[in-house]
Formats: structure tokens, sequence, C-alpha cells
């Protein structure tokens, strides 16, 4: 591979066994010390607030957690600072050792040492690992790619973070957890990282990955990067960081010089109040079976032996929530596709719906036989990125709202302003791009848009992934309300908390198969013990 000097940077001086400790130092004369300031930052979308005089700071080795609801202005914030959002499109100072910095691009940004990685993995699937990682910089040798470097470098890399992987394999064949790992990784290839932003890094981890990955912040920190570190998840807070910043409605309201205070105390001033209390469910045991899977197999491909899903059956009562639980790989989001009439390869087995043998050979055979599905990436396979929330929502529904090829616009408008007033969308402009709101505010439309079809069945497939606590919580409500008024719901989730708090019955796979079926009262242990196959 032939390397242009426009295009790739030679690395071929960086220690990559350790992030980069050269180009942190900070003034040491400066009184304040940061090697990040932000001085009364505010910036709108089309007139819509996202922040307002906002300050903020970090110091070199310290690691700053941001907490705060969805579109509390978290991800803008992050933006600016990493310059996604170029200078002039906001009001407001940004410093970088008590100087003014002017980015008007990203590369801007990753110059002067800050960078970030986002929520949502961008990686080059078709690409190897060693040059996913080191995109942009790759070690050359006489005008070509040094393959041999760039095999060594990506290796060190691996082994720094735990990754056990050839990195002339393919990205695409990596498990998510460590496709974002690698992510991580190169973020920290790039020369002189002084500010390290990271976005939810956790959200596809194991608990073991977790763990490591926080260790590996520690040596990063002890280097003298400066760490923003972005969760929902409030018990890794006290693991990671120094200090803590809550941001609520684009501000900053709120700091806890420790990060060992009581997580009740920061939920509180995420959502300006205290939580409300949740109501015991009682489950109605003689309901009727509504969806009913046997024996069901999903190949890999048309025409593959190789199993994805092998031999399950289960079954889905009226108003009941049953949590699907297990490891990445295990096939639940395959045996929801296959359901789903999404799944792109061969299906066995038997579904049927209230009795009635069925075969969904696409999602819109589902719809019309009243399965909606909530799939796990909402940018991928959910958002109609360009367009309205109005449009989004209507996606799935269109119908209802048509009278032969005309769309009944005050109709479908009426409907939707109600769904969005129900599910507290913010701000509540059905007119506004959806690509415009926070994450629990577009996981919310997309929630919208199953409730309008009036479901029978419902999957939800991580349905709070990168959620804050309080969409979490409306999130929960609004699919019991759903279970209370009839609907069948099928929750897939990785979060074991929420597994065995909102499911009246839990599934667990192992791959491929379903090993195991407990009440809500089971614990923690016996979860996980039966999705690593230590019982059958």
């Amino acid at each position: 591979m032939q390397v242009s000097k426009l295009m790739w940077r030679d690395p071929a001086t960086l220690d990559v066994s350790q992030p980069h400790a050269e180009g942190n130092a900070v003034d040491a004369s400066r009184p304040d010390g940061y090697v990040l300031e932000l001085r009364e930052v505010s910036k709108s979308f089309g007139g819509i607030p996202a922040l307002s005089d906002v300050n903020f700071n970090v110091r070199p080795g310290e690691v700053v957690a941001v907490i705060g609801e969805n579109g509390a202005g978290k991800s803008t914030l992050m933006k600016i600072i990493s310059g996604v959002y170029p200078t002039d499109s906001y009001q407001g100072e940004l410093l970088l050792d008590g100087r003014p910095a002017r980015f008007r691009t990203v590369r801007d940004a990753e110059a002067a040492g800050i960078v970030l990685v986002p929520q949502e993995l961008y990686i080059a699937p078709n690409l190897s690992i060693a040059e996913n990682m080191f995109m942009g910089m790759l070690p050359s040798r006489r005008g070509f790619v040094d393959e041999a470097k760039l095999f060594t470098l990506a290796m060190e890399r691996l082994a720094f973070f735990g990754v056990q992987a050839n990195p002339n394999a393919s990205v695409g064949e990596l498990s998510p957890s460590a496709q974002r790992l690698v992510t991580i990784a190169s973020a920290l290839s790039k020369a002189a990282t002084r500010v390290l932003i990271l976005d939810e890094p956790t959200a596809s981890l194991t608990q073991g990955e977790a763990v490591h990955l926080f260790e590996r912040i520690a040596q990063i920190k002890a280097q003298n990067v400066g760490c923003i570190y972005i969760t929902h998840r409030l018990d890794e807070i006290a693991q990671v960081a120094d200090r803590v910043v809550v941001m609520r409605n684009g501000r900053v309201v709120e700091h806890f010089a420790s990060a060992q205070d009581k997580i009740s105390d920061m939920v509180r001033a995420m959502i300006g109040h205290d939580p409300e209390p949740s109501t015991p469910r009682v489950l109605n045991e003689r309901a009727a079976a509504v969806l009913t899977v046997s024996n069901l197999s999903v190949h890999e491909g048309f025409g593959s032996k190789r199993c994805r899903v092998d031999n399950v059956s289960l079954e889905l009562r009226r108003g009941e929530v049953l949590g699907l639980f297990g490891l990445v790989g295990a096939g639940r989001t395959e045996l929801a596709k296959a359901i789903f009439g999404a799944w792109q390869g061969t299906c066995e087995g038997e579904i049927r719906i209230d009795g009635e043998r069925v075969h969904p050979r696409s999602p819109a055979e589902a719809i019309s036989l009243g399965i909606g599905m909530l799939t796990e990436d909402r940018k991928q396979t959910g958002l109609i990125e360009g367009h309205s929330v109005l449009h989004n929502i209507s996606a799935a529904s269109i119908r209802s709202v048509s009278s032969g090829p005309f769309i009944r616009e005050r109709d479908e408008v009426d409907r939707n302003r109600e769904l969005i007033r129900k599910l507290d969308l913010r701000p509540p402009r059905l007119d506004a791009k959806v690509e415009w709101f926070s994450g629990g505010n577009q996981q919310k439309v997309l929630l919208a848009r199953w409730i309008a079809i009036r479901p029978r069945i419902l999957i939800v497939d991580e349905p709070t992934y990168g959620v804050d606590i309080g969409a979490r919580q409306e999130i929960y409500r609004l699919l019991h309300e759903l279970a209370a008024e009839g609907t069948a719901v099928l929750m897939i989730s990785s979060d074991m908390t929420e597994i065995l708090d909102e499911s009246d019955r839990v599934l667990v796979m192992y791959k491929g198969r379903v090993t195991q079926s407990f009440d809500r009262k089971a614990s923690r242990h016996e979860l996980m013990a039966a999705a690593t196959g230590e019982i059958h």
C-alpha cells in the first residue's frame, strides 16, 4: 500500500506502549493550572438553546466525570471542545493552558492534543484492526506502509488494553466491546494527547472489560493527560473520577468535589427533584400466549450451516414483560430479528401469533402482523436522519393517517403531538430534525413510532442504551403502560439490574440456546452463571 504524504503522518517516534507524556506540560506559574478551560460558553440550534453560559475546566492528570440527563448539553459541550463545532458557531471562550484556542475542525483540536472517543463507534469495518488504529498516521517506509512496524505498534497498543486479536484481522470481525477498546486505543495512538474525552466508554463492555479500562485510564491519568468521562452509569464514577460536574438544561448546575459523594445527591442534581419510587407490578399468570416460538434456528446466511440461534422455544404472554439476557454473541438480537422478519439468512422452526402460524419475511410483514421492534442501533437501523420528528414517528404507521394516497396531515400532527407529550420529548417540537436531539430523546422518538402502531408484540433491544437515569425511568414507565394495556413486551438487555427490575420473567441465552428461565427474584450471580455457561 502506497502512502500519500498528504494523508498520512508517520508515528515512528511515538511510544505506543504507554500514553504520551510529551507536550502535556502546563505553565506552572499559572495559579489555576488548567490544561483546558471554557468560559461563558453558549450555543443554540435553530433557536433552541443547547448550552447557556457554561464554565468548565480540567487539570492535567485529572478525570472529570460529566453527568446529566439526555438533552442536558453534555454532547454539545464535548463537540465544542473537540472541534466538531467550530469556534465561530458558539459564544464564549475556549482556552488551552490559559491561552485562547480556535478550532475550525476536529483535526485542529487533535493537533492541539484534544481527542474525542464518541459514544457511537466510527470504524472502517473492512479495514484491519491495525489500519483502523493508526488511520491518518500509518508508519511508512520509502513511500509505502511499513507493514511490520504497523503490526508491532498495533500489538503493543492492543496488549495495553487487554485485547487479544490479530492486528491484521478485519475490525468488523471483533465483538462490539472489542471494537470500542480498539477505538479508544486508536485515540491514544495520536501524538501528544493532552485531553481525552470518553463518551459512554463502557456502554458495550462486560464488567471485566470495564474494570480493565478503568485501570488503563489510571495509567493514562498518571501520564498527565486530562480526561473527561461522560457516563450514565453512576456506579462507575467512584471507580474512575476525581470530581463530578452535573449538567441540566444546558447549564452546569452542580459540582461534586469528590466522586465518593452519594449517588442519590447526584441524581437529585441531574433531574432537579427526588426520583419517584417505582410501583410493583402484578402479572396476570393466566394471560394467554400471544407469541409462541417453537424450535427456531437461525443460520448465519442463506445456505449456511452455522447457527446463530439453535432450536429455541419460548412463550410470551399478553401483558407480560419478558426479559432476554445474555452476553454479546449469545444470539439474542438474531432471535429478535428472525421474529421481526429482519434476519438476512435461513430460519427454521415455527412462529405463532395468537395460535396462528406466521412467517414474516420482512419488517413490513411483521408490522402488518402487529409486531414492532426497537433496534439496538438507533443510528444505523432506527432513525431517519435528515427528517423531522413527525416523519420519524409516522414511518411505521402512515397508513393509519392516510386516505388513499393522501396523508391527513392534521390527524398525523394531532396524534403525534399527543405521543411526544406522553413521552415528555424535549424540546416538544414535531418539526425539528431528529438528529438535533439527544440520544435519550431520539430513543423516545423511536419508541413513539412503535406505540403509534398499537402493537400486539413489541421487541425492544437494549432500550436504554446510552440513556440517562431520568429517561430510563420514563422508558420503563412507558413499557409497563403498554404491557398493562395488553401489549406483550420482549426486552433484550445486557444490563442485569434492568433485566431483574423490569421483567416479569427472564430467559437466558448462551451460545445460541435458551439455557435457563428465571422469575424476577433471581440473583445477579444466577443470571451471570447461566449467561457464561456455568449452569445449564
